[in-house]
């Protein structure tokens, strides 16, 4: 053990369990800090449900976040601040910086207003549009009942596509081993840790030792754990939460289109490169399967839609399973045993909270925070 509440890993490579965001991040991010790393992500198609960051839009909702303060703020305000050092490293990720939160409540105005004042004496750029003139300049936001529009130039959103590629692109240039497999077992060995694996690759081994482990795992984590051997149980579980988003042709949208992300009555819309395309998503839907309803309703704006979208045409759908926490909020960070580490159950933020994550998980192992940061809040002990 290092300083208090760490953990300096011994001689063998530092495993990281998951094929999304978190998990990418993750890989590529401890290789930098010098780890010897080993990313077990297996493709996508070999597990129960399809990961979370696949119904991801990749919307990265900091500074305008409603939380004034405790963990979730501040693990939302190092991410922020983390991707604007971090993607210069990554390559040309399709991006876009600002993020437009539209209003439609008149108490819910006062308070977006206050989040403004509140951001503002902090020294965080943001600002308050009004009604007037959000629709002079995007003429698409029409609606008989908005407010005006809350301005954040430091939020934004990430393509998830190419942001993975260009992570698993960038581990492997820094020695990262990326093994497509699956983690069936996890066992103590001396200070170290064995996993057992299965997979279809026969140049892979069936077992790997490990000075230390990071699951990434969302949902599998929890079948993991529970294995009748495992030795650690895990209490904290989470449940499954699905998300279908839509790629939308607006031939009606009036130009100049969208001011950029936008969230519309707690739905995101993005507008893509080709002309008079967007993106939207994603539904909350319990349980692992989808629901057409739900999805008609998000592309409605739940009967609200102006008469642009309601006269878009699908071009294609797609959908992910997400983790949320049960009693607790998300993300899960904890240490649950020496040198086994458990970083999931982001829900919906797992594009945005990846670098804080990654950080966090790179401290508690003995590395050093990046540069800026003082500190990362987790949730203590798993026990």
């Amino acid at each position: 053990m290092g300083e208090a509440g760490h953990m300096t890993p011994g001689h063998g490579p530092i495993a990281v369990v998951g094929a999304g965001s978190v998990g990418s991040v993750t890989a590529w991010w401890l290789a930098r800090c010098g780890a010897r790393v080993v990313w077990i992500a297996p493709h996508q198609d070999l597990g129960p449900e399809r990961p979370g960051s696949l119904a991801a839009l990749g919307v990265l909702m900091g500074y305008c976040s409603r939380r004034l303060r405790g963990r979730s703020w501040r693990l939302r305000r190092a991410s922020i601040a983390l991707w604007r050092q971090w993607l210069p490293l990554l390559g040309p990720i399709p991006r876009q910086w600002g993020l437009t939160v539209l209003c439609h409540q008149p108490d819910d105005g006062e308070g977006l207003r206050t989040l403004v004042r509140q951001r503002q004496g902090e020294g965080f750029p943001l600002a308050w549009r009004t009604r007037e003139d959000l629709l002079t300049r995007w003429p698409a936001l029409a609606a008989t009942d908005l407010q005006g529009g809350l301005w954040s130039p430091q939020d934004g959103q990430l393509d998830p596509a190419p942001l993975l590629t260009a992570l698993a692109e960038g581990a492997e240039h820094l020695g990262v081993q990326r093994w497509s497999a699956q983690v069936t077992g996890l066992t103590p060995d001396g200070r170290d840790w064995r996993l057992r694996l299965q997979t279809s690759d026969p140049g892979l081994p069936t077992t790997l030792p490990a000075s230390a482990v990071v699951l990434c795992t969302g949902l599998g984590t929890g079948r993991l754990l529970a294995a009748p051997d495992s030795p650690v149980q895990l209490n904290w579980p989470m449940t499954s939460v699905l998300g279908q988003a839509a790629a939308l042709h607006c031939p009606m949208l009036p130009p100049p289109g969208l001011p950029g992300p936008v969230i519309w009555r707690g739905v995101h819309l993005i507008p893509r490169p080709q002309h008079q395309q967007l993106w939207i998503g994603a539904t909350v839907e319990p349980g692992d399967q989808s629901r057409a309803h739900y999805l008609d309703r998000m592309l409605q704006l739940d009967g609200a839609a102006p008469p642009w979208l309601r006269q878009a045409r699908v071009l294609r759908r797609w959908q992910g399973v997400r983790a949320r926490p049960v009693g607790r909020p998300a993300p899960l960070l904890a240490i649950l045993a020496p040198g086994l580490l458990l970083t999931s159950g982001h829900y919906r933020n797992g594009i945005l909270l990846a670098p804080a994550t990654a950080a966090w998980t790179a401290c508690q192992l003995g590395f050093p925070l990046p540069d800026g940061l003082t500190e990362l809040p987790g949730d203590g002990s798993g026990s």
